[in-house]
């Protein structure tokens, strides 16, 4: 039985989905062990706080503009960041750039990572020993940082090393205040669409340079598995933007990308040799060259005898008779009755038919099916970048600080905008932004939880009208 298309977007969707939900899981987890009061501290992530450190009296005017001015802040050090990387990638600094990526991950595996363990030690009252505690620590951070950056490694050692980078980070979001957590989770969601979609944003430069060159760069991103389809499906040619580059493309925009199918060399090289092996006659009818029968006897083993070529053996020779006799029968047409003919073509390929009354095939036979698979083609592997987890793991840790009526809502409105992003990617087939849906619909369901539902369920709970 042939595959749904539906069948193959589950799979993709379950492949991004369960990573998603064990960063976003572990994150809740460390956030009502460490942090089950929801305090903050405008120093964790001084970026974030650069401007106003927000202050429990303060107003509320006065917290949102703060908060304002910090995200502004933010995303304009991420964008000259973000210019300064296609800059480097641009001119070729790509050591420079493995450099500073493996010391950036050498940091959160060592430093960040060493911070959240010796707490999580206090709060469970283990006693370990600093020597064993920094050998351990920095043989983590150092495979961890070889694995994702220097030298190949199992996909699974990849994927482990990346939720943890995002578990470790989202954590250390989870600190910042509460107006500026929410404040910047919508402008990093608004810079993610400009900066991938709008022409001369800076992701969409590194894509587009990174397709020009039929290059990788250097990103902390999330493979998943690529999903094997069925052989006999057909695919369409790729559609515009995609090629070699399209990959990278996802890793640097933090979204997913689409592989380009390529021919294969062997249908490529049979199409030319085809094609140099027909000739036309000048009497207008097509027919095998000398050359090409000869390489195809000596190719079967029916090489002329003594030195006689396979051109003038019988068989050939009684072939070419006979063609012959075809075009001495095809000449005699009068030019009125050429172009009466091909009047009619043109006329039956107008009406969608074949001369002669007889309804045209389509090419290749694809009907619906084929049109269907058009319209859904889907990437062979899905990227999501690194950047996606941490804010998607910010937003459900900051809602674990308030109840997990909360925390449900926006969990569902994440994986129901990851579903509608990948939708989205199988329609557009480019490189597409993965914040924008999913923030949109998790912050929305977060306010609407807190401030419509739970003042409605809770005192039907307590009362036991609801349960």
């Amino acid at each position: 039985m042939r595959r749904s298309v539906l069948d193959d977007l589950g799979e993709e969707v379950t492949g991004i989905v369960s990573p998603v939900s064990i960063c976003m899981a572990l994150t809740v987890a460390l956030v009502r062990i460490l942090n089950p009061e929801g305090e903050s501290n405008s120093g964790a992530v001084f970026l974030a706080s650069a401007y106003y450190s927000e202050a429990e009296g303060d107003s509320t005017s006065k917290k949102l503009g703060g908060a304002l001015l910090n995200a502004l802040i933010f995303i304009g050090v991420v964008a000259v960041m973000t210019f300064v990387l296609v800059l480097l990638f641009k001119y070729g600094c790509t050591k420079l750039i493995y450099a500073y990526m493996g010391f950036a991950g050498f940091s959160i595996f060592f430093v960040l990572a060493g911070v959240i363990a010796l707490e999580l030690l206090q709060k469970w009252d283990v006693h370990t020993d600093f020597i064993s505690f920094t050998y351990i620590l920095f043989n983590f951070a150092m495979v961890g940082a070889v694995t994702l950056f220097f030298f190949p490694a199992p996909l699974i050692w990849k994927q482990i090393y990346l939720i943890i980078t995002g578990v470790v980070t989202a954590y250390v979001f989870t600190w910042i205040p509460e107006w500026t957590t929410w404040v910047l989770l919508v402008a990093m969601a608004i810079y993610d669409v400009v900066a991938v979609l709008v022409p001369g944003g800076p992701l969409k430069m590194l894509v587009e340079l990174a397709q020009e060159r039929e290059e990788t760069i250097p990103a902390l991103v999330y493979e998943a598995r690529p999903v094997r389809r069925d052989n006999t499906q057909g695919r369409l040619p790729a559609a515009a933007g995609e090629g070699p580059g399209a990959g990278a493309a996802a890793e640097a925009a933090g979204g997913v990308a689409v592989a380009a199918a390529a021919p294969a060399p062997q249908t490529m090289a049979a199409a030319g040799q085809l094609q140099q092996e027909l000739t036309v006659r000048p009497g207008g009818v097509a027919g095998i060259g000398r050359t090409s029968v000869a390489s195809t006897a000596s190719a079967g083993g029916s090489s002329g005898v003594d030195g006689e070529t396979a051109s003038d053996t019988p068989l050939i020779r009684a072939q070419e008779e006979q063609r012959q006799q075809q075009a001495a029968v095809v000449r005699p047409r009068s030019a009125a009755g050429q172009a009466a003919d091909a009047a009619a073509e043109a006329e039956a390929g107008q009406r969608g038919a074949a001369p002669g009354g007889q309804q045209a095939a389509p090419a290749g036979g694809g009907g619906e099916e084929e049109e269907e698979e058009g319209i859904f083609e889907l990437p062979e592997a899905i990227k999501l970048g690194l950047g996606d987890f941490i804010f998607y793991a910010t937003l459900l840790g900051r809602a674990a600080m308030y109840d997990f009526l909360t925390v449900f809502a926006c969990y569902l409105a994440i994986i129901a905008g990851l579903g509608c992003t990948l939708l989205w990617l199988a329609l557009a087939r480019k490189a597409l932004p993965a914040l924008p849906i999913s923030i949109a619909l998790a912050v929305t369901f977060y306010f609407c939880s807190r401030f419509v539902i739970e003042p409605v369920l809770l005192p039907q709970v307590l009362e036991l009208v609801y349960y």
